[in-house]
């Protein structure tokens, strides 16, 4: 009898390979759940793309580390930020779309101060 009990919980607790890369979040009352990516997968993924992209780059001369590096990696940093304060937790479209807008404002507004810092030291 207890041998069956065991064998149940087994069975209950075991993980689907999805689950790695996905979680169940539900509102405060409880009302509604909704299944997203994981954030610490989402992370993860940004600051293994940053070693990942500078090494094709060096070693291999591939561009495409340079791809990862200045695209992917700010975009997969600032997706879980973006998403957890102006889309209450949500994965959307639009949450990407907003990730990428600011990620290339950023950029801008950085290359500016660098341009004309430079510019500075130049007279």
């Amino acid at each position: 009898m207890v041998h069956g009990f065991i064998v149940v919980i087994c069975v209950e607790k075991t993980m689907n390979f999805l689950d790695i890369f996905f979680e169940t979040v539900e509102t405060l009352n409880g009302k509604k759940q909704s299944k997203r990516i994981k954030t610490s997968f989402i992370l993860l993924c940004g600051f293994s793309f940053i070693p990942l992209g500078i090494y094709l780059l060096v070693a291999h001369g591939m561009i495409f580390g340079g791809t990862l590096v200045t695209l992917l990696a700010p975009c997969f940093l600032l997706y879980p930020i973006i998403r957890f304060f102006f889309f209450g937790g949500k994965d959307s479209v639009a949450a990407v779309v907003t990730t990428v807008v600011v990620e290339e404002v950023t950029k801008g507004v950085i290359k500016d101060i660098i341009k004309d810092a430079s510019e500075k030291n130049r007279k």
